[in-house]
């Protein structure tokens, strides 16, 4: 029965690092992504050590959460001046600017721009690599690393409608968006918006619901989503 003592290592460590991967995100994306102003105020004191903390900060709070997709979930910009505007303002910032364009303003990962999503589930995957076989520590390792796929891949179609992720989507991602998990999926980055990052902070779901992050959307908000084509 070896291939079944196999099958549980490969099995446990998938869903072990499905787990760690989804807390990592969850917590990062609070205490950094959507950091409170007072904690990006103290790393400013260091602006050279914690330079990657205070663009990753500034890429996702700054421009994705209250520059971009101010007028509703799918649409980017209200304007073409308000586009102009935060092009402008990226363009100051040089190659980091450079980079939170070329992500379509922080809506997918682009080059130096995904290193704080990168860098935890990789140290995460090489610690357990360590001192796990490798039936485990494989299926981990790629494991914790769905969130980074998917904030890289699937990201960009939640902040379509149904219907345009639908058109637009490789065969692939397409038939991964009509899933249940998917759906579920938009429902919560929809509630993470609508209400500033302040809960919801996952993509691969779980660890909100274990911090006590999770929001449910309430009639109103049902209401809000199937204005702008959001599946139910």
């Amino acid at each position: 029965m070896k291939w079944a003592l196999e099958l549980l290592w490969v099995v446990s460590g998938f869903v072990s690092g499905y787990c760690v991967g989804s807390y990592i995100e969850s917590a990062l994306h609070e205490h950094v992504s959507d950091a409170r102003p007072k904690n990006v105020r103290a790393w400013r004191k260091f602006p050279r050590l914690l330079r990657p903390l205070i663009n990753t900060h500034y890429s996702h709070h700054v421009v994705h959460h209250t520059r971009t997709w101010r007028k509703n979930h799918v649409t980017q910009f209200r304007s073409k001046e308000e586009k102009i505007k935060l092009d402008e303002e990226l363009d100051r910032r040089g190659r980091h600017g450079y980079v939170v364009r070329m992500g379509g303003y922080a809506t997918t990962l682009y080059a130096e721009g995904g290193l704080i999503f990168a860098a935890a589930p990789i140290a995460a995957g090489c610690a357990i690599g360590w001192i796990a076989p490798a039936a485990f520590s494989v299926p981990f390792a790629a494991a914790t690393f769905i969130p980074v796929l998917f904030s890289w891949i699937v990201h960009p179609y939640l902040h379509m409608s149904f219907e345009e992720g639908q058109r637009k989507a490789p065969r692939g991602v397409r038939w991964f968006l009509n899933t249940v998990y998917c759906r579920a999926m938009y429902r919560h980055h929809f509630i993470h918006h609508r209400y500033g990052g302040v809960s919801n902070f996952n993509l691969v779901l779980g660890a909100d619901h274990m911090r006590g992050r999770f929001q449910k959307p309430t009639r109103r908000d049902i209401a809000a989503m199937r204005e702008v084509g959001m599946p139910l």
